[in-house]
């Protein structure tokens, strides 16, 4: 870890406890609703910037749509839930305040079908339904603000690489009995395993998908552990949870609920995966496990889809062409594997092969983010800025988290003399990038060159946020001075 890196994370925390209270505030007996969505919502800003988010829109959208599935369910609708995937290949999973689900990259590359993803997600929510963690905050009567920063600051310096650090700054903040009061009960878990199961086949999918994922985090406990501190994890006691599991599947009577899960629903699963494994994993390991599909005709599509992404992260363009244009021959009904393409070619120079690529994906799919995004990049280096503007705005409005979607669009409005709208987007990417005092200049000069009413009181709210940052992060640096 390097001290830099140390010294922005604590800065942040210092602002994290300005904004929520001062250090020797003990927490309220039993958090309210409002207070664990304010929680929720500070816990997932600093996780956007600290934690390594796999941000893949096809990735994400999947993830959502399969967590929406199970929480459609529910038999009371208390948070907003939001799904997200970590970037690490730890075997891990947990949920911060207020219904903000997160599971690793490596748990995911674990699973057979979505079922077991399902499961997975399901227990999460049964932990958020069941207010286990305002309950865990409640039993810890002597924590107060300060350590819970220093839960948040272990977190994300191990998620920076930094497992020392991260564990000196939890010892430094909490006793190892504090520590502890925020750590699921056995009654906690054996709650959050009965709920997520009727959660799960509520959903449509098989309660044995439960059992089947916790056997396999429990014999690959050797990857557990990693960047996310114990007592958020999802697999405490697992060899005792899948007994236990498993003896509730023994003894019960089937569920009308069970369903087989649709074929299309394990393709969706199995490209997501290649995803994963091709834009994530080593290369090297992911092009053996790629390789693997290629014996089982339901994974060879998906596993030359994965092998052209593998192929185009080498540096091997032309091998990922021809890995890509092998899936479409088989499935050229799938939008992911053409855009996967557009996005190869463009990088080759081939714009004319790209545009015309994306063309094809989106007449599948016409709201596809990722291919709007690219055709607008395309678009963008053919001179065309006011296509380009419209279809990198259309995909921003889509999915706001596509990488650097607002620079590209600042380029474009620039581009077509839309000044307002230019430094609107350069302010709105260097909030992005936590440069606050750049994204002050943009969106300042946005005031100057824009007409347009709703704009302005946009960015006019905008900027009162950014001086608020800006002035909580000088007093936390004061401080530490």
């Amino acid at each position: 870890m390097k001290f830099r890196q140390l010294r922005i994370i604590l800065v942040f925390l210092s602002a994290f406890l300005i904004v929520v209270g001062p250090f020797t505030r003990p927490v309220q007996a039993g958090l309210s609703i409002e207070e664990e969505q304010k929680m929720g919502k500070q816990f997932i800003i600093a996780a956007m910037r600290y934690l390594k988010l796999v941000e893949d829109p096809e990735v994400a959208a999947y993830m959502n749509r399969v967590g929406q599935r199970v929480v459609n369910h529910l038999e009371v609708h208390t948070f907003n839930y939001n799904f997200y995937v970590v970037d690490s290949d730890q075997l891990n999973a947990f949920a911060a305040p207020a219904g903000y689900v997160f599971i690793n990259r490596g748990l995911v590359q674990l699973m057979d079908d979505e079922g077991e993803l399902a499961a997975i997600l399901a227990h999460e929510i049964a932990h958020v339904q069941s207010r286990h963690i305002s309950q865990r905050m409640d039993r810890a009567k002597k924590l107060n603000l300060a350590s819970i920063g220093a839960v948040l600051a272990s977190i994300f310096l191990g998620a920076a690489g930094g497992g020392e650090a991260a564990s000196a700054v939890l010892a430094g903040g909490m006793a190892g009995s504090q520590s502890m009061q925020l750590q699921y009960s056995r009654m906690d878990e054996e709650e959050a395993d009965r709920k997520g199961l009727l959660y799960l086949e509520a959903a449509g999918y098989q309660g044995q998908d439960f059992v089947t994922v916790m056997k396999k985090m429990g014999q690959d406990s050797w990857k557990t552990g990693g960047p996310i501190p114990g007592y958020l994890t999802t697999h405490p006691g697992v060899p005792e949870r899948v007994n236990y599991l498993a003896s509730i599947m023994e003894t019960r009577p089937n569920s009308p609920r069970r369903t087989r899960i649709r074929v299309e629903d394990s393709v969706a699963f199995k490209m997501v995966q290649a995803k994963l494994f091709g834009g994530y994993e080593d290369p090297e390991e992911a092009e053996a496990n790629l390789r693997a599909w290629l014996a089982k005709p339901e994974t060879r599509v998906m596993a030359y889809y994965g092998l052209g992404i593998v192929h185009r992260r080498q540096g091997r363009m032309n091998q990922s062409v021809e890995s890509f244009r092998t899936a479409i021959s088989e499935r050229p009904d799938l939008p992911p594997i053409l855009i996967e393409l557009g996005e190869t070619y463009f990088q080759m120079g081939e714009l004319g092969k790209s545009i015309s690529v994306l063309q094809s994906a989106l007449t599948l799919d016409p709201n596809h983010p990722y291919a709007l995004y690219v055709l607008g990049r395309c678009l963008l280096e053919q001179g065309k800025p006011t296509e380009a503007s419209t279809h990198l705005a259309k995909a921003a409005q889509i999915y706001s988290r596509l990488p650097d979607i607002h620079y590209y669009l600042g380029m474009a409005y620039g581009q077509a003399n839309e000044l307002g709208q230019a430094h609107y987007q350069f302010g709105l990417y260097n909030v992005g990038k936590g440069s606050l005092r750049n994204a002050r200049f943009h969106f300042q000069e946005a005031l100057r060159h824009t007409e347009n009413p709703e704009l302005e009181k946009e960015i006019r709210s905008y900027l009162a946020k950014l001086d608020k940052r800006i002035r909580a992060e000088q007093q936390a640096q004061n401080r530490g001075r």
